[in-house]
């Protein structure tokens, strides 16, 4: 399936360029099938210690060793490609479900084979809403104990 041709949805110029750039870059590149900026870029927040967020998901068929090195391969290609040093780089295909339903919530799709994004957002999807009840409760209490006894 190709992938999606998707126009950018921010109107700050620097967003758009580098949501172009990305683009350009991920649709070269076969074995990830879904990608996503993220972060402190896409909420407008960045400033010149952020670094930019880029979530993929590799096809399934890699081992965990090819994975590895083409995690490595992206993360100093696009590292060259973006001048910059400041690049992170999460492998969606093992990312914690909290992180990874942010990601897909609040991500702007770079690149997207769409059968296999909507089948892996379904999945994180219905995981994170099996799960919620758990995760919030977990943050109030952590919360709660943190407001008590600080930091210990």
């Amino acid at each position: 399936m190709q992938s999606a041709d998707v126009k950018s949805v921010t109107p700050d110029p620097k967003l758009e360029r580098l949501e172009r750039e990305l683009r350009d870059f991920f649709s070269g590149v076969e074995d990830v099938t879904v990608a996503y900026l993220f972060g402190s870029t896409v909420r407008g927040e960045a400033n010149s210690l952020s670094d930019i967020d880029i979530a993929v998901l590799f096809k399934e068929s890699l081992s965990q060793e090819e994975a590895f090195d083409l995690q490595l391969e992206l993360i100093g290609e696009l590292t060259e490609l973006l001048n910059t040093n400041n690049v992170d780089l999460v492998l969606l295909n093992d990312s914690p479900l909290l992180l990874t339903y942010n990601v897909i919530r609040d991500g702007i799709i770079l690149k997207s084979d769409e059968l296999e994004r909507v089948r892996f957002e379904t999945k994180i999807m219905s995981r994170y809403l099996d799960e919620r009840y758990h995760i919030e409760r977990h943050a109030k209490e952590s919360l709660k104990r943190i407001a008590e006894n600080g930091f210990r």
